[in-house]
């Protein structure tokens, strides 16, 4: 059975889990007059990609503007979420973390509706997720809940050593997406 719980700062230790996708698309960005859209392809080989934790958590969660939530499945952490309440009127998903073999059992989904949740009860206009565009399994999964690309940053992952090397062109950039809440 599948559990939602909210989590305090001090316990998350316990419930983090690595977050590791198997990638077989690329993401490809367009711009037109009406705005983004996302297409996928094949990718020419299948890898694992990992995503650390977004370096602003703990900013967050020591200003205690965050909320964290962890789901339980058959007495199992199966996933993790964070949401920060930013000072921009919006939310902030700043992570959504399922373990492997708990994914297409509705957990990233009940993780995602506790953060939209979160960001309700605060008042806010909706939430906002920045992704990296090597993540097609996380931008899918929000395009099918309804999020839709708003934005963009090249140079927003740039301090990273691995990005700096690499042309403008090739570098990942990070994908905004965003769902209102249905009052915003």
């Amino acid at each position: 059975m599948l559990e939602i719980r909210s989590v305090r700062q001090d316990e998350l230790t316990r419930v983090m889990l690595a977050d590791q996708v198997l990638c077989g698309e690329e993401v490809t960005v367009r711009i037109g007059r009406n705005g983004f859209s996302l297409s996928y392809a094949q990718a020419f080989r299948a890898e694992w990609r990992s995503f650390p934790p977004d370096e602003r958590l703990g900013i967050y969660a020591a200003a205690d503007r965050c909320q964290f939530f962890a789901a339980g499945l058959d007495g199992r952490v199966a996933g993790i979420a964070a949401t920060a309440m930013a000072d921009n009127g919006w939310g902030e998903l700043m992570a959504l973390r399922v373990d492997n073999a708990c994914r297409g059992q509705g957990v990233g989904a009940a993780l995602l509706e506790a953060c939209e949740a979160a960001v309700r009860r605060h008042g806010l206009m909706g939430l906002r997720a920045a992704v990296p565009d090597s993540n097609p399994v996380l931008c899918q999964f929000l395009e099918h809940h309804g999020y839709s690309v708003q934005g963009m940053d090249r140079m927003a992952l740039t301090p990273r050593e691995t990005e700096r090397r690499k042309p403008l062109q090739q570098r990942a950039c990070l994908l905004y997406f965003y769902r209102m809440n249905e009052k915003g």
